[in-house]
Parts: structure tokens; C-alpha cells; sequence
């Protein structure tokens, strides 16, 4: 076949390439291609294999086998295949740059970060978030439906033990090119294992959260097309890999074709939508008290930090809410307007809908941080805690990571009167890492102070000139410690 890297292809012509091969043998070879790759890119022959395989293409590959092959073809792919198949998808003809409504820099830079980067995320901060977002959660505010109970009847078992079921499918799939066999708990060497983790929840946690069958995927992916056409924009359609990132084979056996996506499963941002398909709005509410209180309690670890609660106050006749969190420092005052909703699919396709979006969510909390900063400035009687003659600073803290929001997003959000960020609860579980050691205020007003353009970047790429590899982040290091198989993890 002609070098695809000369070439550009439809989606169509990249789905016939893959679907030449035998479905599972795709699937395997797939996983082993992602399993070769390197955690990140430095120049070695490793890193140049992840530029011409990187795992959202191996992904797509996986997609495209599971919903347009079959098992009766008898062609073996081989790992040149793989290449070639990742090569097209790289190579795929922009047909939407055509669109003015989806050309813009802002469209494609969001299509770029929202594919690729969620496939360069650690590990250990997907799998122990869960753990102190759900179980440790202050009880501020009474709940609708999240408890410990609910939770545990959601994914399978109580978020501790799920989270060490989700690092055992890491270490299976890691060490059997991609697979999970139900059938290796029958064995006497699995004995150690089940006495940490009992057979019937590590059996529940995967079927509750991470295995799907061949047709329910294909039925998952045409449901998602129908729910969110894209016009133009088929390689950012949802894959259900996302959700499920384990597919049973004929024989019995899991295969995860791309490793990378297990742990983030059983973070919060891919629970959202489990808890949403059953506890609906409830589920949504309950997940902005939860996010709320996780960013306070995480400030709450730094060492010269008072966090204040949102404030109730009267306009007129009306009763209204204040930010959710200020943080009150000797030399500086950040106000937190927490949003818990995931950016949607549309929004992370960047289609013509996307700035709507950003507006809807972002902007509200733009303007919310505007008017709770006229308040601490107008010295109105509930606010007379929250100094006022100190630098003031603005965070809207997301669940979901809203990419380029800092930069491009700003063409068509509202122009709050203070320096504001927008910080993923990742980056603010960086920013906490590093102010273990050194002046958060400072970090924030280094950042956001006039004319310094990393104001402009996502914050945990502007932490990297304040990082040191030594850092960590405290409730995240203290719920690692609760897991199953910890002593080992240190060791």
C-alpha cells in the first residue's frame, strides 16, 4: 500500500483498511502496539513509534475494527498494518476546515487537545481522585443520592476496593498483552489476590463499569451518532472505549486494546455519566456539591490558607449565593466558582455549537466571580470577612479539563474584572502539590499578574516552572495509601 503518511484518506477509506483483518486479531494486535509505546515522548526510537501509533489513533483503529469487521475474515494484521492503519487516521482529510463554522483556531486547537491529551494523563491521580472525591466527602450539604451505599451499587463495590480491582486489570492487562481472563480467578496463584479483593466484586466492578460485548458496542456507537451527529467530524465522535474500555472476545476473555484507558474509567469525570444514566439531574447536582467540597478540601491542606464557604446575601428581594470558596491568603484573595459539568461531546468536537457551549458553562461563572467581586469591593455586611485590600484573583475550577479556555476561549467569554484562570481539579491537585513547599499566592499572582502570558496556558502547564519532582499531592497520596496491595505499590 502507498505510504499513508504521503496521503490523505476519508474515514471511510481508513474504516475499509481495518476491517480487511480478522476483528480480534486486530483487536490483539492493537494492544500490543499500545503496550510497546513509552509514557512520553524524548526523542527515542519509543517516542518516535508513539508519534506514528499514539494511542487516540489506536483507539480509532480498535473502533473501527469492533463496528466494521467481523470475525470470519482470515487476514492477520501485522504490526506494519497497525502503522499503516494509525497512518491513515493521522492522515485523514480535514473536510472540516472547509466549514467556516468550524475553522476557526480556537475549533481546531480544542479538536487537538480534547483527542489527544486525555491519552497523557498519569495514572495515579485517575485511580485515587475517586476514592476522596466520593468517600471522603466534608457533609457540608445533605445529598440527594450519593452515598456510600449508592456508590457501591453503581460501580460494584466501595471505592477503595474498586480501585484496587482497577489497578489488578492495569497489571493483568500490562503484563498479558491487553487481556483479563475471568477464568485465571480459578487458579491457586489468583488465591492471594482474593483475599484482598473478593471474586464477586472484582466480577461486579467489571461488569457494572468496564466490559462491553461487540454489538452493544456498535449499538453504544450508533446511539452516540444519533444523540450528537457531527457533520464533518467523524474521527471525534465518541468511541465507547471511553466508557468501557474492556471487550469481551468469543472465547470468554477481556481484551482492553488500549490500556492507557482503564484507570480513567473510575475517575470522576467517567463516572459522571454512569451516575447520570441513573440518578439523571440528581446524579449532576449532587456531583457540583461534591466537586465544590473537594476543592476546599484540598486548599484546606495548605499551610497558610483560610478556605471560607460560599456566602448567602439579599438583593433586593432576592436571596442569592456567592462563589463557593475564597481563599483568604496574608498578601492575596482567590474567589472559586466550582463547575462540575462535563464539557459535551459537541463542545469537545469543537462543532459550530462549541463557543455556546463554553459560554453556558464558563461564561456563567465568569459572571458569577464578577458580581461576588463587586460585593467584596462594595464591602456589603456578608462579606466583611473577605479582605478587600489585598490583589484579588479569579479560578473557575472544572471537573472536566476545558482546553484552550485560558487562551482562545476568551475571544467569546465575558471579561471579568479580576485575573481569572480556569483550573482543572487535576491542575488544582498540582497547584496543592507544589504549595506544600512554596506560597501558593505567590505561584497565582506570578501567573496572572499583567503582560505574563502564561495566564494565557493551562494551569498545570504554566505550574511547570514551579514544580519539583519531589512534590505531592496530600489527600491523594493519603487515599493511596488505603488501596489494596499499597505496601507493594510503594515497594
Amino acid at each position: 500500500m502507498t505510504n499513508a503518511s504521503a496521503l490523505t484518506f476519508t474515514y471511510r477509506e481508513f474504516s475499509d483498511f481495518v476491517r480487511r483483518f480478522n476483528q480480534e486479531a486486530m483487536l490483539f494486535a492493537v494492544a500490543r502496539r499500545a503496550l510497546s509505546l513509552p509514557g512520553h515522548l524524548d526523542g527515542s526510537p519509543e517516542a518516535r513509534a508513539y508519534v506514528a501509533t499514539p494511542p487516540w489513533a489506536l483507539a480509532a483503529v480498535a473502533k473501527a475494527a469492533i463496528c466494521n469487521g467481523n470475525a470470519h475474515r482470515r487476514a492477520v494484521p501485522t504490526e506494519r498494518d497497525v502503522v499503516t492503519a494509525c497512518g491513515m487516521h493521522n492522515n485523514l482529510a480535514k473536510h472540516e476546515l472547509r466549514d467556516p463554522e468550524l475553522n476557526s483556531p480556537f475549533a481546531v486547537l480544542a479538536r487537538i487537545a480534547f483527542e489527544q491529551f486525555p491519552y497523557q494523563e498519569s495514572m495515579m491521580e485517575e485511580i485515587a481522585r475517586s476514592m476522596s472525591f466520593f468517600d471522603d466527602y466534608s457533609g457540608g450539604k445533605a445529598l440527594e443520592v450519593v452515598t456510600a451505599e449508592s456508590m457501591r451499587e453503581l460501580v460494584g463495590a466501595d471505592m477503595t476496593t474498586a480501585a484496587g480491582i482497577v489497578i489488578l486489570l492495569v497489571a493483568a492487562a500490562d503484563h498479558n498483552s491487553g487481556v483479563f481472563d475471568p477464568a485465571w480467578m480459578d487458579q491457586p496463584s489468583f488465591a492471594r489476590i482474593l483475599s484482598s479483593l473478593p471474586r464477586d466484586e472484582i466480577v461486579a466492578v467489571i461488569e457494572s463499569a468496564f466490559v462491553t460485548g461487540m454489538k452493544e458496542f456498535r449499538h453504544e456507537d450508533e446511539a452516540a451518532r444519533r444523540r450528537v451527529p457531527l457533520a464533518h467530524l467523524d474521527r471525534y465522535a465518541f468511541n465507547p472505549l471511553t466508557s468501557r474500555p474492556f471487550v469481551r472476545l468469543s472465547d470468554g476473555r477481556l481484551l482492553a486494546p488500549v490500556p492507557r484507558l482503564i484507570p480513567r474509567r473510575m475517575s470522576p469525570l467517567e463516572l459522571y455519566y454512569l451516575g447520570l444514566g441513573r440518578w439523571r439531574e440528581a446524579f449532576a447536582r449532587d456531583m457540583g456539591e461534591l466537586l465544590e467540597d473537594y476543592v476546599g478540601r484540598q486548599f484546606a491542606t495548605l499551610p497558610d490558607v483560610t478556605v471560607f464557604p460560599e456566602i448567602a446575601y439579599r438583593e433586593g428581594r432576592d436571596n442569592l449565593k456567592s462563589i463557593d470558596k475564597f481563599l483568604v491568603f496574608h498578601d492575596l484573595v482567590v474567589l472559586i466558582e466550582a463547575k462540575a459539568g462535563r464539557s459535551p461531546l459537541a463542545a469537545r468536537a469543537a462543532d459550530a455549537s462549541a463557543q455556546e457551549q463554553y459560554q453556558r458553562t464558563l461564561g456563567k461563572a465568569f459572571k458569577q466571580l464578577d458580581r461576588t467581586l463587586g460585593k467584596v469591593r462594595d464591602r456589603a455586611p456578608e462579606f466583611a470577612h473577605i479582605p478587600d485590600g489585598r490583589p484579588i484573583v479569579g479560578m473557575v475550577a472544572t471537573l472536566d479539563p476545558w482546553y484552550i479556555a485560558n487562551s482562545f476561549g476568551r475571544d467569546f467569554l465575558p471579561s471579568p474584572g479580576l485575573p481569572t484562570i480556569v483550573a482543572s481539579v487535576r491542575d488544582i491537585e498540582h497547584l496543592v502539590a507544589v504549595g506544600q513547599r512554596r506560597s501558593v499566592a505567590a505561584v497565582l499572582h506570578e501567573i496572572t499578574r499583567t503582560g505574563d502570558e502564561r495566564q494565557t496556558w493551562e494551569l498545570g502547564v504554566a505550574l511547570n516552572d514551579f514544580r519539583d519532582p519531589a512534590d505531592r499531592n496530600p489527600l491523594l497520596t493519603e487515599v493511596w495509601e488505603r488501596l489494596p496491595f499499597s505496601e507493594t505499590q510503594q515497594g
